[in-house]
């Protein structure tokens, strides 16, 4: 799929434009959610649109531009969209720049029941990485804005270390969105339900 990613890009761009152009679609009212390289996709999508700037993205762990050759201008950030939300569950987002809102349960690299002892690390990230899916599945199912509270830090030691002021809240959800913008961390379970109320 990666050597298709700009096809699939400029076709759902211009998709877009047609259903704004001919059918009046309000783009400040259109969400583009996408997984892994999907993430990177809706970026790539926000870019290559001409007749506005989209509402907004949700990138569930998305990767970092792998293409060749390789153009870091493709690679997904806030300019996108009005509201980029990034979600980082594995490695694979590690490298990509904030979003106006980023999440990072458990720190955002290894996730609770994908860290079990004799799982190699190939196995843990790819149970981490697709854990952003089940996440988001949850904040769906779950429907309300009281899922997956998250506390605004600096980065995971100080949440953890409870040595920021958690002055700023917000919840992961993919409904329209009216939260600060910032870094957020979390915790979860390692089954379902995953949603945890914030630790004080």
């Amino acid at each position: 799929m990666r050597h298709n990613a700009r096809v699939v890009a400029d076709l759902l761009a211009n998709l877009i434009d047609r259903l704004v152009g001919e059918n009046e679609m309000d783009l400040s009212h259109t969400h583009v959610v996408g997984f892994s390289m999907g993430g990177r996709i809706s970026g790539m999508v926000g870019q290559r649109i001409k007749t506005g700037t989209l509402g907004r993205i949700t990138a569930l762990d998305p990767s970092f531009p792998f293409l060749h050759p390789v153009d870091n201008a493709e690679q997904l950030d806030s300019s996108d969209a009005d509201l980029v939300v990034i979600l980082r569950t594995s490695v694979v987002s590690y490298f990509n720049p904030k979003g106006h809102v980023d999440f990072s349960p458990n720190g955002g690299i290894v996730q609770p029941g994908c860290d079990i002892w004799f799982y190699p690390s190939p196995v843990q990230q790819g149970c981490s990485h697709f854990r952003a899916v089940t996440l988001a599945l949850e904040a769906t199912q779950l429907g309300g804005r009281g899922v997956f509270p998250s506390c605004g830090c600096e980065d995971w030691e100080s949440f953890v270390n409870a040595s920021c002021p958690c002055s700023d809240t917000s919840n992961f959800y993919l409904t329209s969105y009216d939260g600060p913008s910032g870094h957020f961390f979390l915790h979860t379970n390692e089954d379902p339900p995953y949603t945890l109320p914030l630790r004080p």
